[in-house]
């Protein structure tokens, strides 16, 4: 099997060279973008255990804030099936 040749075609190939630049330019951005927020997302978690620092500077429990935290993020109802069931639970074994 022979394989032909495809002729040369200037604006075929400044086609190309244009899609191969906008896909650059995209990718560039992309991880321009993803890094920046990244980087955010590394601030901002170093600031909260700061602020979880201090809290424990005061005397509070970590612990318990970062399981009222997580609790408050809940839903109301199914936070309080969830207590009912545990609390059935502890009743059954005593």
């Amino acid at each position: 099997m022979t394989v032909v040749p495809m002729k040369s075609d200037p604006e075929f190939k400044l086609h190309n060279e244009k899609a191969t630049e906008s896909a650059a330019k995209e990718l560039q951005d992309f991880f321009a973008d993803y890094e920046a927020l990244d980087a955010q997302r590394s601030d901002v978690g170093r600031d909260m255990s700061d602020l979880l620092t201090v809290m424990k500077s005061k005397g509070y429990d970590v612990k318990a804030l970062r399981r009222a935290l997580r609790e408050r993020k809940r839903d109301a109802e199914e936070l309080r099936a969830e207590k009912e069931t545990a609390q059935m639970y502890m009743d059954l074994l005593r």
